[in-house]
């Protein structure tokens, strides 16, 4: 009898071994956000809740897209940082390039006529503080697939995400256009926690 007791008592608190296991495993794959998306983009992945769009666009890019990315988003920092509209425009997608200079040409009813004269006229409203929140280190995440292209049209490009050097996270949208990566946006996008 008073083994039995022990065996009762043992038992009533542990619970079926099975159910417990089960159930663990099914709170860890919810805590898990996105639990088939792999490499560097899950560092910028937001709560349930937050936007994720960028964190599971496409794949993840190879070191060399990566690299290559890295190479032109740092230069194209660089001019926006000085203001050299020239330059900054250089890094620019074609359609991204035209988008710009036709709303800065309506806006001013027609002085305005190249993508510089567009990026000095707007200045931070269209570029945003200057600032290179890159500094000398390398992108962190590039997302690559196919997607609706600043035009329109459907095409190769990707979103570079980075750990700015003002503790933030930002987002470089970029087109595939030539073989290379060209921005797609006139300043980062500051990737709200």
């Amino acid at each position: 009898m008073f083994i039995a007791l022990i065996l009762a008592l043992a038992t009533a608190g542990c619970g079926d071994s099975d159910d417990d296991s089960a159930t663990a495993r099914e709170a860890a794959a919810e805590e898990r956000l996105y639990p088939w998306l792999k490499g560097p983009t899950r560092e910028f992945l937001l709560p349930p809740g937050g936007d994720n769009v960028v964190q599971t666009f496409g794949e993840e890019g190879t070191s060399r897209e990566r690299a290559e990315a890295t190479a032109v988003i740092a230069a194209w920092l660089r001019a926006r940082a000085a203001k050299d509209w020239a330059r900054d425009c250089s890094f620019f997608s074609r359609p991204f390039d035209r988008m710009l200079t036709e709303d800065a040409n309506t806006v001013t009813k027609g002085r305005v006529k190249t993508c510089a004269e567009a990026l000095a006229y707007f200045k931070g409203h269209a570029s945003g503080d200057f600032r290179n929140t890159l500094g000398g280190s390398q992108i962190d995440s590039l997302r690559v697939g196919e997607g609706q292209k600043v035009d329109g049209n459907f095409g190769l490009m990707a979103f570079a995400q980075y750990h700015g050097t003002d503790g933030k996270d930002w987002v470089v949208p970029l087109e595939r256009e030539g073989g290379e990566w060209k921005i797609a946006k006139a300043g980062p996008i500051n990737r709200l926690r």
